[in-house]
């Protein structure tokens, strides 16, 4: 079994604690949740003057079921001052009854959607077009009204338009907040999945160091287990005086003692485990890269910002020299730290004369995305920690600069 299987059956969370885990909300399920509050309280403002006395929807429809009589509580309400005809009193009420009834079932399924986004249940807008057709179809009673009448301002009281207008702006303000929410969760979305991708290249470079110190370790065993057998042939060699098969044997058995013993040490655990990683690769590709270092006793990185500062250049570095078929390809490194000053340099073979656009790399690569995510997070650490990045051209080769002071504390 290797490190990584054993990493893959990592058991997972309890049930329990599955149910009860509380969900991380989205910017535009606070906005909902805050709107909807807002909304609830909107709804419960008394604004029909029943004589002379100002009611909620609910209380109007209450008095309405409870007079058994919805056209003389609408008469009472609006036009008890006004004569009107009789069939357009009746029609009058029986739509503002439905748009009463209408409006408490909205408030209903927006109490629904407002403990779904509680939940962390994600619901569509659904809800929110149902109360702007009522709110329009309630425009249109009103409309039909101030043709048969002495006009709305005299018809209505000034708390009517205000809670229409009130309701209006609150669905603009709604609309808005959520367009403003989508864009931040957008952007919050693509931010975390860099993240996830930083943290998946921090755990495989962790396990392919696992398993090269495991690799070693049996290599190492299997050498000393073997040893006797190996002194016994050197022996044989030595009393035959067959220097040349002794030259040999001893060379075979460095090779295969020395195999995987190569080591970068720069004392920063995580730099060496990506310096070991991407010599191994380059080795397994055919490119010859030195690395020149200094020992750093600190250094002002998280290992996450290691991952995306190291790992991206030293990633673009090897694509760079596998386009390359007609020339021998290289990767020299370079780190010093002078006081305070930490000094990085990559330089790699490349195909192409670029000519580099200051703070950009111009990508030759397919996925064009993927490389500027790259390089917007080697970017982002060096702006963080407020250091130099350089690039240029010489020649055939690509050379990255950057220069970062190492007492600097970002937060």
């Amino acid at each position: 079994m290797t490190i990584t299987d054993t990493v893959k059956q990592k058991k997972p969370k309890h049930k329990l604690l599955e149910k009860y885990t509380i969900k991380e909300r989205t910017r535009k399920q606070k906005a909902d949740i805050f709107m909807g509050i807002v909304f609830q309280i909107y709804l419960c403002i008394p604004w029909i003057n029943i004589n002379g006395k100002y009611n909620t929807i609910h209380m109007y429809l209450i008095k309405a079921f409870r007079q058994n009589d919805y056209v003389d509580i609408y008469i009472q309400t609006f036009l008890k001052n006004h004569s009107w005809p009789q069939q357009y009193s009746r029609m009058a009420a029986l739509i503002f009854l439905l748009a009463i009834i209408a409006m408490l079932l909205v408030q209903c399924l927006e109490l629904f959607k407002l403990y779904q986004n509680i939940k962390g249940i994600n619901n569509s807008n659904y809800l929110l077009a149902i109360g702007i057709a009522w709110f329009a179809v309630f425009y249109i009673f009103l409309a039909a009204l101030d043709a048969h009448s002495e006009g709305l301002i005299k018809l209505y009281s000034m708390p009517a338009y205000f809670y229409m207008i009130t309701f209006l702006a609150l669905i603009v303000v709604w609309i808005f907040l959520d367009m403003q929410a989508n864009i931040w969760d957008d952007e919050t979305a693509k931010h975390k999945a860099e993240l996830e991708e930083c943290d998946k290249k921090l755990l495989q470079i962790k396990i392919n160091s696992l398993e090269a110190q495991y690799k070693e370790m049996l290599k190492s065993r299997k050498v000393v287990h073997d040893m006797k057998n190996h002194l016994l042939a050197l022996k044989k060699y030595s009393q035959e005086q067959d220097w040349i098969g002794l030259n040999d044997y001893l060379n075979e058995l460095s090779e295969d003692i020395l195999d995987y013993n190569y080591q970068i040490w720069t004392g920063n655990r995580m730099l060496d485990m990506i310096l070991n990683e991407k010599l191994k690769e380059a080795k397994d590709k055919k490119i010859d890269m030195q690395i020149s270092t200094e020992v750093f006793t600190t250094l002002p990185f998280t290992d996450r910002e290691i991952i995306s500062l190291f790992g991206n250049l030293l990633d673009n570095a090897i694509e760079a020299c596998e386009r390359i078929t007609d020339k021998n390809t290289w990767i020299h490194i370079k780190m010093k730290k002078k006081n305070q000053l930490l000094y990085f340099e990559i330089k790699n073979t490349t195909e192409h004369t670029v000519q580099p656009v200051p703070g950009k790399f111009i990508s030759t690569k397919t996925n064009g995305t993927l490389h500027g995510y790259g390089m917007k997070n080697i970017m982002d650490v060096v702006e963080k920690y407020r250091g130099i990045f350089q690039s240029q051209m010489v020649e055939d080769y690509f050379v990255v600069m950057i220069s970062v002071y190492a007492d600097i504390s970002s937060k």
